[in-house]
C-alpha cells in the first residue's frame, strides 16, 4: 500500500497552494532549491565539506504558506537566481543592486512582451500567407509578406528574435530545477546578446565563466558585449561635441547641455575601456577556436588589436609598473636615453634596476600566445591589405623586445619586409605620426641596421611624397631627425649626428624657417622642453654641436664639421639669437603660474668660447 503524503509535505503543499493535482514537478522541483536553506526553513542544513548532512527543513508554522508562494514567485520573477531569491527574502541584498535587478527584469519582460505582442499581431497574416498555394518558402521571404492586423505601433524586433528569446527561456526553464552548467548559461547569454540585452547577456556569460574559467564563449561574449558598450559610447561623445560644435548657438544652454552629455559619454567610454581591458588577456587566451584557426576573424583582429595597442601602451608610458625609470628604460632599451635624463634631473626615486615587469602574469600569458600564433603563421596573421598591419606588427614586435622572448630578428626582417611593401602614405601613419612609435622604431632601426640607412630612407620617403604633399611632409620630417639626432647624440656617434643635421638644412632651400604651422615641438624624453624645429639656425645650432663633440671625441672631421670649426667666430654670433637655436624649458607651479627660460641644447652654450674648446666634457656614454 502507498504511503500517504503528509499534509506538510513538498507534494502536499503546492497542491493546496495551487489547487492542482497531482503536485506541478516544476514547482517541487523549484520549492526544494530552498528547503536546504537553514535561514529560510526550521530544520534545515545545507551540508558541508566536514561530513554535516544535507537536510529538508519543515513546512510547518502559520506563515509557511505565503514564504512557499513568495519563494516561488520570485524565482520565477529572477529566472532561478536561487542566491538573489535568497538574498531578496533575507533582506541581504543592497537596495540599489535589487532597484539594478528589478529594473533588468522590468526591461526584459518589455522586450519579451514586444517579441511576442509582434508575432501575435501577425498570426492572422501567417495563416493566410501560409494558406497561399502560389507561397513558395524556398525563394519568397516570409517576413516580407506579413502585415500587421491591429497594432501597427509594436516597435520593430531583431531578426529571429522569436527563437532567441525561446532558447532564453529553455535555459530559464532548465534553470528552476538547479544551478546551470556553464554551456546553460552561455546558450542564455547568447540568447540575450541576440536581444540586444547587454546587461543580461554580459551578467549570464559571467556566470558560466564562475563554473569554467576556460569557457571560451563566455569570455568571447563578454569581449563582444565590452567593445559594443565602448563603441556605442564614443559614438554619442562624437554626435553631442559635433551638435555642441556645429548645430548650437554659442554660449547657448543647448550648447552647454550638449557639451555636458559629450563629457558623459566620455566618461561611460572611460568606464567600458576600463572594463574591456580587464577582459583582454583572458579573451586573447580563450579565444573560439575551429580546426586551429581563430573563429569570428574579423571581431578577432579587432580586440587583437586593441590589446596590442593597450599592451603598447602599457610598455611605453606606465612608469610605475616597471618599478622605476631607470628600469622602465631599461625594458625598453632606452638605458642611454635615461643616463642623459638621469644626469639633468638626478631623481632617486627614478633610479635602480628593479627587475620587474611592465605586465602581470595573465597579460604575458596573452603576449606569449599572440607571438606563437604569429610565428606559427605569420602569413595568416595579418591580412595583406589591412590598414594598420605595420603598426600593429611593430608594436608586437617591441612587446617581444621588451619581455626579451625568443624570435626577435627573425621577426624584425618580417616586419621590415612588410614596410617595404607598405604604401608611403601607410608608412607616415603607422611609423612617424606618433612620436613614441617613431622614436622606438628609430631605435630597434638602429639596433639591426647602420643609422645612415635609416637617415637616406627618410631623404627617400620625402622625395617620393613631395609632389604629393606639396611639402607639407617636411615638417614631418624634421621631427624624425630631431628624434634621430637625440637618438645618436646619446650613444656619442657624433658623426651621424652631424649627417642628420645636414640632411635636416637640405629641407629649408635656403630659407631661414620653414612657415604655417607651429613650429615649437617638445623634446624627445622631456615634455617641460620645446624645441625650435621650423628654424633654420637651430639645425645649423645642432651641427655646430656635432661637430665640437666630433672634435673632441678625435674623430675624423666631415668637411661640413671642418667648415664649421674653422669658422667659429661667426658661429657664435649667429647664435647669439636665441629664439631661433635655443630650446624653452617650461616649470608649471602649484600655484597656477608658471616660468619659462631658454636653454642651449645639450647644455652646450656655442656663445661661449669655452663651448668650442678641444678640451673633452661630460658627453653621457655606458
Amino acid at each position: 500500500m502507498a504511503r500517504k503524503k503528509d499534509n506538510d509535505g513538498v507534494l502536499a503543499t503546492i497542491e493546496r497552494l495551487t489547487g492542482k493535482v497531482p503536485c506541478p514537478m516544476y514547482l517541487r522541483s523549484a520549492l526544494n532549491k530552498y528547503l536546504y536553506q537553514e535561514q529560510l526553513f526550521e530544520g534545515a542544513t545545507a551540508g558541508n565539506t566536514h561530513g554535516r548532512r544535507k537536510q529538508l527543513g519543515q513546512l510547518r508554522g502559520p506563515d509557511t504558506d505565503n514564504l512557499v508562494r513568495n519563494l516561488l514567485d520570485l524565482d520565477a520573477l529572477f529566472s532561478g537566481e536561487t542566491t538573489t531569491v535568497i538574498d531578496v527574502v533575507t533582506g541581504a541584498i543592497d537596495a540599489n543592486i535589487l532597484n539594478e535587478r528589478l529594473n533588468d527584469v522590468e526591461q526584459s519582460m518589455q522586450q519579451r512582451l514586444d517579441i511576442y505582442r509582434y508575432w501575435l499581431d501577425r498570426i492572422s497574416s501567417v495563416r493566410s500567407v501560409l494558406a497561399d498555394a502560389h507561397l513558395n518558402l524556398k525563394v519568397d521571404r516570409l517576413d516580407e509578406r506579413l502585415l500587421a492586423a491591429r497594432n501597427t505601433e509594436i516597435p520593430t524586433i531583431a531578426p529571429f528574435a522569436l527563437h532567441a528569446l525561446q532558447v532564453q527561456e529553455a535555459s530559464e526553464t532548465k534553470a528552476r530545477t538547479g544551478l546551470p552548467s556553464a554551456s546553460e548559461f552561455v546558450s542564455r547569454a547568447d540568447a540575450y546578446l541576440a536581444l540586444d540585452d547587454l546587461v543580461n547577456a554580459d551578467r549570464n556569460a559571467c556566470s558560466a565563466i564562475a563554473q569554467d574559467a576556460a569557457c571560451a564563449r563566455g569570455w568571447f561574449i563578454r569581449v563582444a558585449i565590452a567593445l559594443r558598450r565602448r563603441q556605442s559610447a564614443m559614438r554619442t561623445f562624437h554626435r553631442k561635441r559635433m551638435e555642441a560644435q556645429e548645430f548650437a548657438e554659442s554660449l547657448s544652454g543647448h550648447e552647454r547641455w550638449a557639451n555636458e552629455q559629450a563629457d558623459e559619454s566620455a566618461n561611460d567610454a572611460w568606464e567600458h575601456q576600463q572594463s574591456l581591458d580587464a577582459i583582454l588577456p583572458q579573451a586573447i587566451l580563450h579565444w573560439p577556436q575551429n580546426a586551429g584557426r581563430c573563429e569570428y576573424g574579423d571581431l578577432w583582429k579587432q580586440v587583437r588589436n586593441v590589446f596590442v595597442g593597450r599592451m603598447f601602451a602599457i610598455a611605453v608610458h606606465d612608469v610605475q609598473r616597471a618599478g622605476s625609470r631607470e628600469q622602465w628604460a631599461h625594458l625598453n632599451g632606452l638605458e642611454l636615453e635615461w643616463e642623459l635624463e638621469h644626469r639633468k634631473q638626478p631623481y632617486a626615486s627614478s633610479s635602480g634596476l628593479t627587475g620587474s615587469s611592465s605586465f602581470t602574469a595573465e597579460e604575458t600569458r596573452a603576449i606569449t600566445r599572440l607571438l606563437a600564433v604569429y610565428d606559427d603563421k605569420p602569413q595568416q596573421f595579418f591580412d595583406i591589405i589591412e590598414g594598420s598591419r605595420v603598426s600593429t606588427d611593430f608594436q608586437l614586435y617591441h612587446l617581444r623586445f621588451a619581455l626579451r622572448m625568443e624570435g626577435c630578428d627573425a621577426h624584425w626582417a618580417k616586419l621590415q619586409a612588410a614596410v617595404a611593401t607598405s604604401p608611403l602614405a601607410s608608412q607616415a601613419d603607422n611609423l612617424m605620426r606618433d612620436p613614441t612609435v617613431a622614436k622606438l622604431w628609430q631605435a630597434h632601426y638602429c639596433r639591426h641596421s647602420h643609422p645612415a640607412a635609416l637617415v637616406q630612407s627618410y631623404a627617400k620617403w620625402l622625395r617620393e611624397t613631395q609632389a604629393q604633399s606639396n611639402g607639407r611632409l617636411r615638417h614631418a620630417a624634421l621631427q624624425q631627425y630631431a628624434h634621430l639626432f637625440h637618438h645618436q647624440f646619446v650613444r656619442r656617434q657624433f658623426g651621424l649626428c652631424g649627417e642628420v643635421a645636414a640632411e635636416a638644412l637640405t629641407l629649408f632651400e635656403g630659407a631661414t624657417a620653414l612657415t604655417g604651422w607651429f613650429g615649437w615641438q617638445p623634446h624627445p624624453y622631456d615634455d617641460s622642453i620645446s624645441m625650435p624645429l621650423h628654424q633654420c639656425r637651430y639645425w645649423e645650432y645642432l651641427a655646430a654641436v656635432a661637430a665640437v663633440e666630433q672634435r673632441r671625441k678625435s674623430e675624423p672631421l666631415s668637411a661640413q664639421a671642418q667648415a664649421i670649426l674653422d669658422d667659429e667666430s661667426r658661429w657664435r654670433e649667429a647664435f647669439s639669437e636665441q629664439t631661433k637655436c635655443f630650446w624653452t624649458t617650461s616649470m608649471e607651479y602649484e600655484e597656477g603660474c608658471g616660468e619659462d627660460w631658454p636653454e642651449p641644447p645639450y647644455g652646450i652654450d656655442l656663445r661661449e668660447q669655452e663651448s668650442w674648446a678641444k678640451e673633452a666634457q661630460l658627453v653621457p656614454h655606458k
